[in-house]
């Protein structure tokens, strides 16, 4: 027996293929355009290792899993979070004459312009999965979002572009598809999640966000309203687990529950003396061990990746100017203190923990910051306005690459 959901068309299904979690949600737009999630699902994942699939029927055999907890089985098709260090952004230039000269720049120059700045060399193992127009120009004068109206007689676009691996695309469509689903629309997580937590003037006038996942970490920076840069690391609060599991000889298990319990990003300005009991492989006895090592050795791992992702923003050439803030999201963002580590090794003061802000019946159940890029696919989807329609293939979908613009132009 299915959920019985309001009117299907206007919902969508996101799932999003993590490392530690395969996790699918329902999501629609209320009336004052606030996005409310109908129903989450969330299971362990099996079969995908750092955004790539590692083992199909294991990964199919989550989705269904996933599929089955939520109920949604009406649904036949979801936009689709990928991630993991293949992927990779760029920015592209694009340029069209406008004849006669100071005609009336049209929707047919836009979408000409920008398909000019997605034409760039890539290697034939890569597919692009996403083009995004930041800017237009026109006649020289930057800053312009909507040419559509103003006369010129040379229209320019600055468009972030993001390939990924053709052979990890097709495995994902076909995991997706041995659960009985299509993909609508393949959506890099590092660009969705930022859609599913930050408002409209905050992309406008500059902010980022750092997803940490379990084996990588994303980073999206926006600026003009549109996504300007993204990255993908290969490193996350996995690497904090083992860590603990190596220096202190404890089981996977044991090092995962000490860093939820008892972990924390940084060390407070006092050590903290109490102490934390650990069962050690080959040991009958409990060690006991104050909690300020346990909190060293997790900072020195999370400082580690903050230090990465502040290098990635300084790439990106927006370091310094994003007051809408940084926010550090994703199930990695858990422990007590990550925002505070982070806003120390970025020096920004504008750092905070990026949680989902929603209503609907499973409001409460996502609002932790490890639901972010699920509610994001659902986000970004429902943001540009168009009706999701079946896929029927890889080649189909690459075709249909969508832009926060076309709506717009």
């Amino acid at each position: 027996q299915g959920i019985q959901f309001r009117k299907m068309s206007d919902l969508v299904l996101g799932l999003d293929l993590g490392s530690s979690h395969v996790a699918m949600c329902v999501l629609g737009v209320q009336s004052n355009g606030r996005l409310t999630v109908e129903a989450a699902s969330s299971v362990p994942a099996r079969g995908i290792q750092k955004g790539v699939i590692t083992h199909i029927e294991d990964a199919a055999s989550c989705i269904k899993e996933c599929r089955q907890e939520l109920g949604a089985n009406d649904f036949t098709e979801a936009v689709v979070g990928i991630s993991g260090p293949h992927l990779e952004g760029m920015s592209s230039k694009g340029y069209v004459p406008i004849i006669p000269i100071g005609r009336t720049i049209t929707s047919g120059d836009v979408l000409q312009v920008v398909n000019h700045s997605r034409q760039i060399g890539h290697s034939p193992e890569r597919e692009q999965i996403l083009s995004v127009p930041r800017e237009f120009m026109i006649d020289g004068v930057r800053g312009i979002t909507r040419p559509v109206g103003l006369s010129g007689s040379r229209l320019e676009v600055v468009t972030h572009v993001i390939t990924g691996q053709i052979s990890h695309l097709n495995n994902v469509q076909k995991v997706v598809e041995m659960a009985g689903l299509e993909v609508a629309q393949l959506v890099p997580s590092s660009v969705a999640v930022g859609m599913g937590l930050l408002r409209q003037e905050e992309m406008e006038v500059g902010a980022a966000v750092i997803d940490i996942g379990a084996h990588t970490t994303a980073i999206s920076v926006y600026f003009g309203g549109a996504v300007a840069y993204t990255s993908n690391l290969a490193i996350g609060s996995h690497h904090v687990t083992n860590d603990i599991m190596m220096l202190l000889k404890t089981s996977p298990e044991d090092a995962e529950s000490l860093k939820k319990r008892r972990g924390g990003a940084i060390q407070g300005k006092k050590k903290d003396e109490s102490t934390v009991e650990i069962r050690q492989i080959g040991q009958i006895e409990m060690r006991h061990l104050h909690r300020h090592v346990l909190i060293e050795i997790i900072e020195s791992r999370m400082r580690e990746i903050a230090t990465m992702a502040k290098q990635h923003i300084q790439r990106s050439g927006y370091m310094g100017l994003l007051p809408g803030g940084i926010l550090v999201t994703g199930g990695g963002s858990l422990l007590p203190g990550t925002p505070q580590l982070f806003a120390q090794v970025l020096g920004d003061a504008n750092v905070r923990l990026g949680t989902p802000d929603v209503d609907g019946p499973a409001g409460i159940r996502v609002s932790g910051p490890e639901w972010s890029a699920c509610l994001g696919l659902g986000a970004y989807a429902l943001s540009n306005g168009e009706e999701v329609s079946p896929a029927s293939g890889f080649a189909h979908w690459t075709e249909r690459i969508k832009t926060f613009f076309q709506l717009k132009v």
